[in-house]
């Protein structure tokens, strides 16, 4: 259980589902393309109080676990940018590690980075790495995880890589795991498979949210 190491007395209130309004997809691929047409559309204002939402929550939950090392991801595309939340981490003087694909781009680890400034380029790619040698998963206290969608019970909604789901289950137990998505993206996307990984918490714009009961 990664709540463990969570006060039960701060527990995130339970995330609310958004039901499309139009026509629900039916599959994953057309989940990924209904998220992504929402994360485009939003405005610079939302996307400014997503990200001041996304530091402002995460470096407070970093703190109360006393977590030395958050592992975060460096957006692409229209994911929410997670670098005023690694400013407010290195300001705290949490480390920060950030993910690196192998050579074949099958195999994803985390490398200890001072910061977004220091992430290179990936070769023929939008990515942004960092250097050096990979972090043991156990190194790590808080993950923050981009992704498409989740739904109420934060079963995640990747890409399509499936590098998240193959290394989050490494974690130590204890390790907390926060995806980030807009709250038109928390939703009641299909078919979730034994493969997708659940997350403990969401960041939306609106703030950081836990699973809701399951009435189905």
């Amino acid at each position: 259980d990664r709540d463990a190491d969570i006060d039960p007395t701060q527990q995130p209130p339970p995330v609310a589902l958004h039901v499309p309004s139009s026509a629900v997809p039916f599959d994953k691929p057309s989940w990924r393309a209904y998220c992504r047409r929402h994360m485009r559309a939003m405005n610079p204002t939302a996307r400014h109080q997503h990200s001041t939402s996304l530091a402002d929550q995460v470096t407070a939950l970093a703190m109360r676990c006393d977590a030395t090392m958050v592992a975060l991801y460096s957006a692409i595309g229209s994911e929410t940018d997670s670098r005023p939340l690694a400013n407010t981490l290195v300001v705290q003087g949490i480390s920060l590690a950030y993910p690196r694909l192998s050579a074949d781009g099958a195999n994803m680890d985390f490398v200890a980075c001072q910061g977004p400034g220091y992430l290179k380029a990936r070769p023929r790619s939008r990515l942004m790495e960092p250097q050096g040698p990979a972090l043991a998963p156990e190194r790590i206290d808080l993950v923050v995880v981009p992704a498409m969608a989740v739904d109420h019970t934060l079963a995640r909604l990747g890409r399509g890589g499936g590098h998240y789901d193959r290394w989050l289950p490494r974690l130590r137990d204890g390790a907390m795991t926060i995806a980030v998505v807009p709250s038109t993206c928390v939703v009641p996307w299909s078919p979730v498979e034994s493969h997708d990984v659940r997350v403990d918490a969401v960041c939306t714009e609106q703030g950081l949210f836990g699973p809701a009961e399951d009435t189905r």
